[in-house]
């Protein structure tokens, strides 16, 4: 693999990064152990794609990006699932030329003679970044569409329900197989939660994928208790307890990645409920860029998390991506010269060389005496999970009054909202113009598939929505997804932000302190540059990335 030295000749001699940008870069890398690539990708210096090209011509190979592809299941079996996560090789492509390879060691001529020898084939190799392989590796695991209902039915059937106790089946292979599949498969759909509910004759099994959830297998009823003790026993909760909710973690392995569940568990009619939130913790956290964020809403961030001062606010309903995008920011601004403290409920994400603490109410540590806390620890940044109550708001104020950076969400539904959301909650009009620099409002919207994406023609119903609510915003281009097996027959995989961006100016403090109404505020950012998150959306749909359909019913809520 390349060395610093030479992979900072190579972008230095491209014009994409300065001297003193690597030099830096690879500085923080280093104290905050993680690849000099990431830093560079995370602070926007240069994108993934631009560094993999540079990479690439260097080997004098092709670059492939893999990471929206999807690979066709009999050529990923080409090459087996462990020799692929041995050499970090990944076969995408063939034709009459032979095997198109995705490698992130172009020079590693033992993973090259063993896909020769394993296929009989010839090999063209393309440098592979390593975010892409982790990201494309999870394409092995498609096939447990095929085969999870068989290892399920078998599984349930070699469990002995009535010979032993609730523990002792609960440490059977047959009930460990059924959980561990359960959890693969929700790896491979990329699920952001697993639903386990039970019924009076069932117990359902749900996954919510891209915001959606799905059904995905129903089993007898009488599996739920093993399974239910399974899942207390890793997540170290008590088994006897059947009356109370219960909330633990626990973690799971899939390749080389770990993935963090936060489990739970809520008694019901008919038995107790679960619910796993899935956190991966070994993949990169995506940039800014990745996230969806573009052109002139991207330099608003970046112009002002630099700031030393002064509160950012993300703001949107729950599940709309708030915290990612804070914790995104946090890992540009997180280097050895500055102290970064949050507060969170939960803590989602850990991440290296900053302070995180977890809100625990029954300890009396709420998010208003957490915080006075923290700011006796000499921060110069600060995250706040969620700014809830007039405590919490006006020591956030004041913090940023006083010299710390100050970042949180805020649940509203616009960026404008955010200003009379605080004012309800007692904070001082010319305290809060003096304090909040900029207010990001978003949504995730699902992402067309690009497995069946093909361009239509609009509908007249689709031209109104545009004129109703983006006024003179010309759509150039409209695509949807057929649906295909790839996407469940949804049309959509993955899910991307839409944004609105509003920077506090110096018109928009005299409106704050004077306590004029939200569309007002919301006026003058739209007549000073903002986009709104419809316009944002509709920028996305001609780029072919989300439909009409999405933005409609993504900003109509």
């Amino acid at each position: 693999m390349l060395l610093p030295d030479h992979l900072k000749d190579i972008l230095i001699k491209s014009g994409f990064v300065t001297q003193a940008d690597f030099d830096t870069a690879l500085k923080t890398a280093q104290d905050l152990n993680q690849p000099v690539t990431d830093i560079l990708v995370f602070r926007g210096i240069i994108s993934e794609d631009a560094l993999g090209k540079l990479i690439a011509e260097h080997y004098g190979v092709k670059f492939a990006t893999l990471r929206t592809k999807v690979i066709p299941l009999e050529i990923l079996q080409l090459i087996p699932e462990q020799a692929a996560l041995q050499f970090h090789v990944i076969p995408f492509a063939q034709d009459a030329a032979g095997l198109h390879l995705g490698i992130e060691n172009p020079q590693d001529f033992e993973a090259i003679e063993f896909v020769k020898r394993k296929t009989n084939l010839n090999v063209i190799p393309y440098y592979l970044t390593p975010g892409d392989f982790q990201k494309t590796i999870g394409q092995y695991k498609r096939n447990i569409r095929n085969i999870f209902q068989d290892i399920i039915s078998e599984n349930v059937r070699k469990a002995k329900l009535e010979a032993k106790s609730v523990e002792e089946i609960a440490a059977d292979l047959p009930v460990i197989k059924i959980l561990d599949t359960i959890l693969e498969y929700a790896s491979a759909e990329g699920a952001s939660d697993i639903h386990l509910n039970i019924f009076e004759t069932a117990l359902v099994i749900r996954f919510r994928i891209d915001g959606v959830l799905r059904d995905i297998a129903t089993l007898p009823k009488e599996i739920q208790p093993a399974l239910i003790a399974r899942i207390k026993i890793l997540a170290s909760l008590k088994i006897d307890e059947h009356r109370v909710p219960q909330d633990g973690r626990f973690k799971f392995k899939i390749y080389e990645n770990y993935v963090s569940l936060r489990v739970s568990i809520l008694p019901a009619f008919f038995g107790e409920n679960v619910v796993m939130r899935l956190l991966a913790e070994s993949s990169r956290p995506l940039s800014l860029e990745e996230l969806g964020l573009t052109a002139d809403n991207l330099h608003l961030i970046q112009q002002n998390i630099t700031k030393p001062h002064g509160m950012i606010l993300a703001t949107g309903p729950t599940g709309s991506g708030k915290t990612t995008t804070l914790y995104s920011v946090l890992n540009i601004l997180n280097t050895p010269t500055v102290n970064i403290c949050t507060i969170e409920d939960p803590i989602e994400y850990s991440i290296n060389r900053i302070n995180q603490t977890q809100v625990n109410p029954q300890a009396g540590l709420t998010f208003a005496k957490g915080l006075r806390s923290l700011l006796r620890h000499d921060p110069d940044i600060i995250m706040i999970g969620e700014i809830r109550d007039t405590e919490t708001a006006e020591i956030a104020i004041h913090s940023a009054l006083t010299g710390h950076l100050v970042l949180s969400t805020l649940h509203t539904n616009s960026a404008a909202g955010a200003i009379p959301r605080f004012l309800d909650m007692g904070a001082e009009g010319f305290l809060l113009a003096s304090t909040v620099n900029l207010i990001i409002a978003q949504r995730l919207v699902r992402k067309i598939c690009t497995n069946c994406i093909h361009k239509i023609e609009p509908s007249q119903d689709m031209l109104a929505f545009i004129n109703r609510l983006a006024g003179d915003y010309q759509v150039t281009d409209f695509f949807t997804g057929e649906g295909c097996k790839e996407c469940g027959f949804s049309g959509y995989k993955g899910r991307i932000g839409i944004y609105e961006i509003l920077e506090v100016s110096k018109s928009m403090r005299e409106l704050i302190i004077q306590h004029v109404a939200e569309d007002k505020i919301n006026d003058l950012a739209v007549k000073e540059g903002m986009h709104t998150l419809v316009v944002d959306g509709l920028y996305k749909v001609s780029a072919g990335l989300t439909t009409i359909q999405e933005v409609a019913r993504i900003t109509s809520e």
